[in-house]
């Protein structure tokens, strides 16, 4: 009996101790900080060979076109990308700024990828010019621009592929969530009304990006293996008189926020 009373008097001294400690308020803090990953790469080959390159170029026997029928010519050379990104905004732009590069270019009327407005319509391709500059009868669409449209293919490289201009998607059987295979869309300027940066991005959270939402959202392809994307590029050659360059700067560009 003595012994239970003993051990009775030690607990209520404990508890006594105990609430004398949390007498005044507390606080702590939790935290789970996830840095996430943005590693992308843009590796330009060329298509015979898979040697390295360093500009896109076209192989005049196919490009050389003196009508105004359209001509969608695959170029010589395509893009291996490379996007692992696990990292909120982060994201990768590919786009050209002809205006900038091309003086008094935007007060130029051309073509616009599909979307017309009236005023400062510049389109993101190739531009006709000597050494840079605007030549003396430059007259907007008419033997001022070359379009350029890239075909993003999820799984796979081949080199067979054609177009015929259209902003295709291709998928992997039927419904919202069947694979993507193939996505194109036409290069953007930046300088255009029409731009955004959803639109020009090619890379963002999950790896390549084959397309936007309505929303804005971008979207991949579970077809996609080791992160890897092929990227195709085809140009629109009408009304091309020899002697003639066209032109222009591709800026890929990465946006880690």
């Amino acid at each position: 009996m003595k012994k239970l009373m003993s051990l009775a008097v030690a607990l209520v001294a404990a508890v006594v101790v105990s609430s004398s400690a949390f007498a005044e308020s507390t606080q702590f803090t939790a935290r789970a900080t996830f840095a996430g990953a943005a590693d992308f790469s843009f590796t330009l080959k060329n298509v015979q060979d898979d040697g390295a390159a360093t500009e896109l170029t076209w192989a005049e026997a196919q490009a050389f076109n003196r009508t105004d029928a359209a001509n969608w010519v695959l170029a010589q050379q395509y893009a291996e990308v490379v996007a692992t990104i696990t990292k909120a905004n982060a994201k990768v732009l590919m786009f050209t700024e002809n205006t900038v590069a091309f003086n008094g270019l935007i007060d130029k009327p051309n073509y616009n990828d599909g979307i017309q407005d009236n005023d400062h319509k510049a389109y993101g391709g190739m531009v006709r010019n000597v050494n840079g500059d605007l030549p003396a009868d430059f007259t907007g669409t008419y033997r001022g621009y070359i379009p350029i449209l890239f075909s993003y293919n999820s799984s796979k490289k081949d080199a067979t592929l054609t177009s015929d201009g259209s902003q295709v998607t291709v998928k992997d059987g039927e419904g919202e969530n069947a694979p993507v295979l193939r996505a194109d869309r036409f290069l953007s300027e930046k300088a255009n009304p029409s731009y955004t940066d959803a639109y020009a991005t090619i890379a963002a959270l999950d790896g390549p990006v084959f397309g936007i939402t309505a929303q804005g959202a971008t979207w991949g392809s579970s077809a996609v293996q080791g992160n890897t994307a092929y990227m195709y590029f085809f140009g629109n050659f009408t009304n091309i008189i020899g002697g003639d360059t066209y032109s222009t700067t591709v800026n890929v560009q990465q946006s880690w926020e």
